[in-house]
């Protein structure tokens, strides 16, 4: 029998309602892109966390998307919390003005302290580590590490590729059609709260074939 944590994965069903959110974990691009959409929706993001009372948890980086909801939220009069392996700190990428900076020893780390630090997660456009960020929590989710919901901030159909890949997993039998509900897609941040507010977490069985 299959098991996690000793449990079976069979008893993995059903679906949690989402407890009330308060920090808010932003996952971005260490650069800035070329849409101006791009940041301008980042600053905007900020803005609205600052207003609305969600401290913002990220990468603790000073660069790109990442440095503009640090200094967007700070603005604004928001709490940040960044997150940062010792070895980009030092570096020179850290952002210090922020309310609190944290430091890890590695990228791990890094993302089991932001999972720890935060209730639901935005995923703006960047690269490579944002992918990888985003799936990591997505697979956390589906094998229940964790309840949080996800939103996919998909600017100007930015993560339109990724989504149909996902998509592609369950229609070839990789992954439950379910789990496409475990991340909200969203083209504003009016919608990403509306997903947060309606979110339940689904957990089908996920080994089917």
């Amino acid at each position: 029998m299959i098991t996690l944590s000793g449990v079976p994965l069979s008893k993995f069903r059903g679906s949690i309602s989402m407890p009330k959110i308060k920090n808010v974990c932003v996952f971005c691009g260490s650069n800035h892109g070329y849409d101006p959409d791009f940041l301008k929706q980042t600053n905007a993001l900020g803005q609205y966390l600052a207003a609305n009372h969600h401290p913002v948890v990220y990468g603790g980086g000073k660069e790109g998307l990442m440095g503009a909801i640090a200094k967007s939220t700070m603005d604004a009069g928001g709490e940040v919390i960044g997150i940062i392996p010792t070895f980009l700190s030092e570096m020179g990428l850290a952002e210090t003005n922020v309310t609190t900076l944290l430091e890890t020893s590695t990228m791990d780390e890094r993302k089991d302290e932001m999972l720890r630090q935060s209730d639901a997660f935005i995923v703006l456009p960047g690269g490579f580590g944002t992918f990888e960020e985003f799936t990591t929590m997505l697979s956390w989710s589906q094998i229940n590490v964790h309840q949080k919901p996800i939103a996919l901030f998909n600017i100007n159909h930015y993560f339109d590729e990724l989504v149909a890949m996902m998509q592609k997993c369950c229609d070839q039998g990789f992954a439950p059609q379910e789990n496409m509900d475990l991340f909200i897609d969203a083209p504003s941040i009016d919608k990403i709260f509306e997903g947060f507010a309606t979110f339940h977490h689904q957990l089908p069985y996920k080994y089917t074939n």
